[in-house]
């Protein structure tokens, strides 16, 4: 009950709807009552495959295809448990008893959240409570935090204000229409009466019709949220702001992927700089969410953007743009009916359950075609012989086996996603297709990359990752000039030095590889060590990932690798590596390191990483002869920029370093040490490290470790 009476006390603050469901969650998490044993969080924007958390007899997600394995888990799992179950975001009635639960005072509670009451009522609770509105004075205050950049002078002209309190008494208390109508504003000072006068106009004659929304209270959210959209500066950034809703309702998308489709239709110009300008832009707006996670020394940027933002997006991506988003929706069959309009620009039919395609499919405008996550297994040949305008194609994550030969016919295709498919060959007239800038077969069964590939002249990025059955790769893959990213990782081919003379074929060798001048990025595995002059003519390279075969042994690097000026992110795995002084010291971009699995490693000293004036994250793993790391880890002036140090399976490792230096490792945060059983020293002079914020490691091996400084011990526990 005190998870339900908060939730009620909550329901009188600006929060939304699904913010609600994951306070009563966490709730639950923070009882120190023991309340309910388990809490059960299920989302069913989409029911299609809702998503449920167990808590906390479990740390796993599962991810549920259906209510009926939903309600399958809660008879075998939850039977005769204290559960509080909560269901998100409730779009149709569903029968409750069908999840097998009993529901009492002293046993489970069932909490829902809609935006619906007529489905709430349908569903009889016991008891409903509805969300409260801002106050029109709590909408005025919450407008100007969004209306005023810091450091503004907050006052203004009585005439502005009082038209600025009418904006906002337009979005009828609404949190989220409030704050992302307030970031649309002219600034207060330096506009005229008139342009907030024309705002004010365009919010009252917008008309309000979507495609499911028929309640009062989404007609007045979607009106000021519909002018949040037209005030963007550019078509190209209204219709990227668009794009996001060809992706399921409350999906994290992968930022890399969207710009890509945003770069096949030429609304942005390079993967590489500004690439996150719109998204930046957009977020400003409050018109998506960005979250950044760091993965490899790299940012991993993610997205993602309201339900009602999405739905008013996809209405106008209908109306405006001939656009049809119809993602996770557990479409069965194809929808034939929705497609009577033969002007559609872009479809999005993305996870679905659609297993047959039409034998016509007569679209000639069709720019953009999103068909992956289905269960299709073919593609008919007349599917793809009208779409002479296509850009985009993606097929990823279906059990499709071949292309048709009607695939050659599409001359405008910049953008090919294939990864995750049953494609074991692709026919050579597939790679008459010069235009194709992106290329991906990643997780497929190819089993060769012939030489028609260099007839793919256009060709910036291939994607071949994990591909377990691929035996060749021609050598004419140097001839790919324009390629910027090969990524290979883990696939059953492996690139020798040159082409090995006993060979009946010639294949593809390292040195043709390092023809790509303009490469960026590049993934691969070796089946021979890397000789000198090699490498050298990879001077754009960014990110560089090796994997040496086991058979391989390679003690040192190539000295030629100092060219490689604008490295920033490197990874060795299994390269038996002995040392190559001063060849990283050159390096003075590089910002990330992992070595791993370098077995004749004994010490790192050698190596001069301490000199790389940028490096601000290193990982050294399963090195298992690596005793210490080196005296540089304790000399003043070592390190200047490295934050985290991870250390994981290192048997051998006895210590850091005998001593730390003041002025050492100046901005280390964060130190990892995990399965380094010889480790029980940390060195003197910790107390030095004035940025270090934890010590992360196991409990077990954390009270066994000897420090001379115990207070510093228990000060770094406390964090």
């Amino acid at each position: 009950m005190e998870t339900l009476e908060s939730l009620r006390r909550r329901c009188c603050r600006p929060w939304g709807r699904s913010w609600l469901a994951n306070f009563s969650r966490r709730s639950c998490r923070s009882s120190r009552r023991g309340c309910w044993k388990m809490a059960l969080f299920v989302s069913l924007a989409s029911m299609e495959c809702p998503a449920w958390e167990r808590h906390p007899c479990s740390n796993k997600s599962t991810i549920m295809k259906s209510i009926d394995e939903a309600a399958g888990v809660s008879r075998s799992v939850f039977k005769d448990r204290r559960l509080l179950f909560i269901l998100d975001d409730v779009r149709r009635s569903i029968d409750v008893s069908n999840l097998a639960i009993s529901v009492s005072e002293n046993t489970t509670k069932i909490v829902l959240t809609s935006r619906d009451k007529e489905v709430c009522k349908s569903m009889k609770p016991d008891r409903m409570i509805a969300m409260k509105h801002l106050t029109e004075e709590e909408g005025w205050e919450l407008f100007c935090k969004g209306a005023i950049v810091a450091g503004e002078d907050q006052s203004m002209d009585r005439e502005i204000e009082s038209l600025a309190r009418s904006i906002a008494k337009e979005c009828k208390g609404h949190p989220l229409t409030i704050k992302t109508l307030a970031r649309t504003m002219p600034q207060l000072h330096s506009s005229a009466p008139s342009e907030w006068e024309n705002i004010l106009k365009d919010l009252k004659a917008i008309d309000p019709q979507f495609y499911r929304i028929d309640e009062e209270i989404l007609r007045d959210l979607f009106q000021p949220l519909k002018h949040s959209y037209y005030a963007l500066e550019t078509d190209e950034l209204r219709l990227c702001f668009l794009y996001l809703a060809a992706y399921r309702e409350d999906e994290e998308i992968d930022a890399d992927q969207l710009i890509q489709l945003w770069l096949a239709e030429v609304l942005v110009k390079s993967r590489f700089e500004g690439r996150y300008s719109f998204l930046k832009i957009l977020a400003d707006r409050c018109l998506v969410g960005i979250e950044v996670k760091e993965e490899n020394g790299l940012d991993i940027w993610k997205v993602k953007i309201n339900d009602l933002l999405r739905d008013m997006a996809v209405h106008v991506a209908e109306i405006d743009q001939n656009s049809l988003f119809r993602a996770g929706q557990s479409l069965t069959q194809f929808p034939y009916s929705a497609f009577a309009n033969a002007q559609w620009v872009r479809i999005s039919l993305m996870h679905n359950c659609t297993s047959f395609l039409p034998d016509k499919f007569d679209f000639t405008k069709l720019v953009t075609l999103l068909l992956n996550s289905n269960t299709i297994e073919e593609i008919p040949e007349g599917f793809l012989q009208y779409l002479d305008m296509l850009r985009v194609l993606d097929l990823s994550n279906t059990p499709i086996k071949f292309l048709p030969k009607s695939f050659q016919q599409l001359n405008d295709l910049q953008y090919v996603q294939l990864s995750n498919t049953q494609i074991r060959v692709l026919h050579d007239q597939a790679f008459d297709l010069t235009s194709v800038q992106f290329l991906d077969l990643s997780f497929s069964p190819l089993i060769s990359i012939q030489s028609m590939i260099k007839e793919m002249r256009s060709l910036q990025i291939l994607k071949l990752a994990h591909c377990n059955d691929l035996e060749f790769v021609s050598p004419d893959i140097s001839q790919l000039t324009s390629l910027q990213e090969l990524d290979m990782w883990k696939t059953l081919f492996a690139f020798s030095w040159e082409f090995e003379k006993g060979e009946e074929i010639k294949k593809a060798s390292l040195q043709d590889v390092c023809k790509l001048r303009h490469l960026k990025r590049l993934r691969l595995a070796l089946n021979s060590p890397i000789e000198e002059r090699t490498v050298g003519n990879l001077v754009e390279l960014q990110e560089l990932w090796l994997l040496w075969m086991p058979q391989v042994c390679q003690t040192h690097l190539p000295t030629d690798m100092r060219a490689m000026h604008d490295l920033e992110r490197l990874h060795l795995y299994d390269c038996q590596i002995e040392g190559t002084p001063d060849l990283f010291s050159d390096l003075q971009n590089l910002n990330y390191i992992k070595l791993k699995s370098s077995q004749l490693l004994l010490t790192l000293s050698g190596l001069r990483f301490g000199r790389l004036s940028n490096l601000k994250e290193m990982e050294i793993e399963e090195c298992l002869l690596l005793k210490e790391l080196g005296e540089e880890f304790g000399t003043k002036g070592s390190f200047p920029k490295l934050r985290k140090l991870k250390l994981w399976m290192l048997p051998s490792l006895e210590s850091l370093s005998s001593s730390v230096e003041e002025g050492a490792l100046p901005m280390l945060q964060t130190l990892a040490i995990f399965h380094c059983i010889k480790f029980k020293v940390l060195p003197r002079g910790l107390d030095n490290l004035k940025f270090l914020e934890q010590i992360r490691g196991d409990m077990k091996w954390w009270k066994e470790i000897n420090c001379e400084d115990e207070e510093m011990k228990n000060h770094l526990q406390a964090k």
